[in-house]
């Protein structure tokens, strides 16, 4: 369980440091056209953006996928949920944030990093990789790993809060359903003998001479 419970916490910080740096290079591309004499974000194809949607999008598919068959696998009553006991090891926001943006400063880098390499530009400096300005890209960079990590933080507990509820939510929905299949199983069984007893009723008629039909003139 403690290893679920890090490898779930390690995949929060991840998505959450993700999209700081791809706000943070956003941020510092459009910043940097007005702030810096040379902008090294400019004349650069940043394929490593669509990269990283992607990725985000998966990653984000993947954490509430995680915590759904939580959900449906812990029957609601119990409190000892995956999310619940990840809720109660965040504590304060501080050490999460402080997590997601040192890990989306190393993420910016990369990323500029790989854009430089597909492009075949030469890093000149670690600036480079920041826009040109060490001083503007990890501003830029904390700031928004900052926001993004409180977010996430203050997302995870409020929903951790309402699981309960959630739960009971998502059961209705799933065995709504097969409630529905249920009900017509059951109304079929209740008429089944009748049609049953009817049909025999009509063989037995069948299997008898009996007076010839009518047939209008």
């Amino acid at each position: 369980m403690r290893s679920a419970q890090a490898a779930f916490r390690a995949s929060l910080v991840a998505l959450a440091a993700a999209i700081a740096a791809l706000l943070a290079h956003v941020t510092i591309d459009i910043a940097g056209d007005f702030l810096l004499a040379h902008d090294t974000y400019d004349g650069i194809d940043h394929e490593s953006r669509a990269v990283f949607v992607v990725a985000i999008a998966a990653l984000a598919i993947a954490v509430t996928a995680r915590v759904l068959f939580d959900v449906l696998d812990r029957r609601c009553g119990s409190t000892k949920s995956l999310l619940r006991v990840v809720r109660t090891k965040l504590g304060s926001p501080a050490p999460f944030v402080l997590q997601t943006a040192g890990l989306a400063i190393l993420t910016l880098a990369g990323m500029e990093l790989l854009d430089c390499v597909t492009t075949a530009t030469p890093v000149d400096d670690v600036a480079d990789l920041f826009g040109g300005s060490l001083a503007l890209g990890l501003s830029a960079t904390i700031a928004s790993g900052a926001a993004i990590g409180w977010i996430v933080h203050r997302l995870v507990r409020l929903i951790a809060d309402h699981e309960p509820a959630i739960a009971v939510l998502v059961f209705r929905l799933v065995r709504a359903t097969p409630g529905v299949s249920v009900e017509a199983t059951a109304i079929i069984r209740a008429h089944a003998p009748r049609a049953i007893v009817r049909s025999l009723l009509l063989a037995r008629r069948g299997s008898k001479r009996g007076p010839p039909l009518l047939i209008p003139a």
